[in-house]
């Protein structure tokens, strides 16, 4: 072989073994009316309502979720990109954990009739791989006993901001955790 073509070879070698070991680049962030796309029309006995924009945050989709029947409950995910850039994915961020906290602060200072308080935080779907932190509530709205869930966490580079309300009962009229949990399996493409 001609040390012209070996020098070849060698560079095709060389380039080869190159583009193996070259870092991978994340890929870029998913925009949040893709994930919306890939919520279900069911999920833990809530059906799937109104997908609405989010004006007040970067490409921002709101979608509703109800369980049907006399007893029922409600749940309202927000899907959004930081102005800041990609957020990690999961429970564990900086972004997760204000995202929790502004949801918390919201719910414990509900205006009039409606009290909350905050009964535990935990990770979903475990601690093993917590894709979102969660803090359980309990409360009234006027007379009536509720109950709530309220969950954020990264996924495709945006943020998932989680609301489940719900009467009090026994049995409770849904699982929100099951949803939560539904929900996040959805978006990972699990």
């Amino acid at each position: 072989m001609p040390s012209g073509a070996l020098r070849a070879v060698g560079l095709a070698g060389a380039l080869a073994l190159a583009t193996c070991a070259a870092p991978e680049t994340a890929p870029p962030p998913a925009a949040p009316v893709a994930l919306a796309a890939r919520l279900p029309e069911e999920a833990a006995g809530f059906r799937r309502g109104a997908t609405l924009p989010l004006p007040q945050r970067l490409d921002g989709q709101e979608v509703a979720y109800a369980t049907r029947g006399r007893i029922a409950a409600g749940a309202i995910l927000e899907l959004d990109r930081l102005p800041e850039g990609p957020v990690p994915t999961g429970a564990a961020s900086p972004a997760a954990a204000a995202a929790l906290a502004g949801l918390l602060e919201e719910a414990l200072r509900a205006p009039g009739h409606r009290k909350q308080r905050e009964t535990a935080q935990f990770v979903l779907p475990d601690a093993a791989d917590p894709g979102l932190a969660c803090a359980e509530t309990t409360g009234s709205y006027g007379r009536e006993r509720v109950q709530g869930l309220l969950c954020a966490g990264g996924i495709g580079g945006g943020l998932l901001r989680l609301r489940v309300t719900m009467p009090q009962r026994d049995p409770a009229p849904a699982d929100p955790r099951a949803f939560a949990t539904a929900i996040l399996a959805a978006l990972r493409g699990s």
